[in-house]
């Protein structure tokens, strides 16, 4: 288990209060002295933290910290539910620690209104068990990773953009990285997730995975989503776990891609356009159906990434494909390197697309 039975004792009015847990054969007592001990991080108070700093609060959580310099406005309200009409203008920060003292009076809210950088993260996870990254940019999850890592620190991932979600939990037991699974080599750091459209109730789904997979964590139950990247699409009501594959296990190191890598390589748009007049080429677009079906290169067939991983598709590219030269590819770098994570695996030799 990762906590040991707490110390802590609970108030007759936390007993009545929590009555519901107690009487789980998976929490009982114990389990509730253990959330009353944990100390969580919450790295941005947007719409993915919303719902989890409720819920972590509301079931008993001790001890919750807040990152966040931004301040409240309007086209935040319609999935940030932490914050209404009256708090436009004000820090975000400041509004969540007065909302959750409604919320559970004996939770301990611990506020920083700043941006986390390389120099301050360190500092403000040392004093927290698990850090749940609700972030929208690359930047900082990158500096959240290292941090987690050089502190021995659980790192819970989040990630919204138009009607699919993604959650995953890193350092888990020496469990892979978020850089394992985005390394640093495919220079993220220049996409601007913050403008990209989001589905309201979407971060809130994801938000409160988030707070589930901590909650397991602490109390020492369940089985915890490390090593598989969890992908929830809300059109098509799915949920796809990909696995993620640790540098340790594939050697995926600094310029491994470049150096090392003879069953796959990037591959840029001029290149890309150059192979496009090789008969031997096939190019796999993973996006969507309906994302091919608006617009798609020539000489394109659609694997949607949520398929790639299935046997009968592998057995597809390495019977049907084996003559050709097998280029994934994706407009946003993303879900083509998903796809040749899964390629690699199965040791099918293919170039992945790089839109950089």
């Amino acid at each position: 288990m990762f906590y040991p039975i707490s110390t802590n004792h609970l108030s007759e009015l936390e007993y009545k209060r929590y009555a519901r847990h107690l009487v789980l054969d998976n929490i009982g007592d114990d389990g509730q002295k253990r959330l009353k001990a944990a100390k969580i991080l919450f790295v941005g108070a947007g719409g993915l933290a919303a719902c989890g700093i409720i819920y972590l609060a509301a079931s008993g959580v001790g001890c919750l910290g807040i990152v966040d310099d931004d301040r409240v406005a309007y086209s935040n309200l319609h999935r940030q539910i932490l914050y209404k009409d009256e708090d436009i203008g004000k820090l975000k920060v400041d509004v969540v620690r007065d909302r959750i003292k409604n919320v559970n009076s004996e939770c301990t809210i611990r506020i920083y209104s700043y941006t986390i950088n390389e120099c301050n993260c360190r500092d403000i996870i040392k004093n927290y068990d698990i850090v749940i990254d609700t972030t929208d940019n690359f930047q900082s999850r990158y500096i959240i990773s290292k941090s987690c890592y050089l502190q021995s620190k659980i790192h819970i991932y989040g990630a919204v953009q138009g009607f699919e979600g993604h959650v995953s939990v890193f350092n888990y037991k020496s469990g892979p990285l978020y850089s394992d699974l985005y390394p640093t080599n495919l220079n993220l750091y220049t996409k601007k997730c913050s403008i990209l459209g989001i589905f309201g109730v979407l971060t809130g789904i994801i938000g409160t995975l988030q707070a589930v997979e901590a909650m397991k964590i602490v109390l020492g139950i369940g089985n915890i989503l490390s090593g598989y990247l969890l992908v929830y699409n809300l059109l098509d009501v799915s949920f796809k776990t990909i696995e993620i594959v640790p540098k340790m296990n594939c050697k995926w190191i600094s310029g491994y891609y470049e150096n090392k890598l003879s069953t796959s390589n990037f591959i840029n748009q001029s290149n890309l356009l150059f192979k496009l007049n090789q008969s031997t080429v096939i190019l796999i677009d993973v996006r969507q159906s309906e994302e091919f079906r608006k617009y798609h290169l020539s000489k394109a067939i659609n694997i949607p990434l949520q398929n790639v991983k299935y046997r009968k598709t592998i057995n597809f590219i390495r019977h049907y494909l084996r003559d050709k030269q097998i280029i994934i590819y994706c407009y946003d770098n993303l879900r083509s390197f998903l796809a040749s994570q899964i390629l690699y695996k199965h040791q099918i030799k293919h170039y992945c697309f790089n839109s950089e």
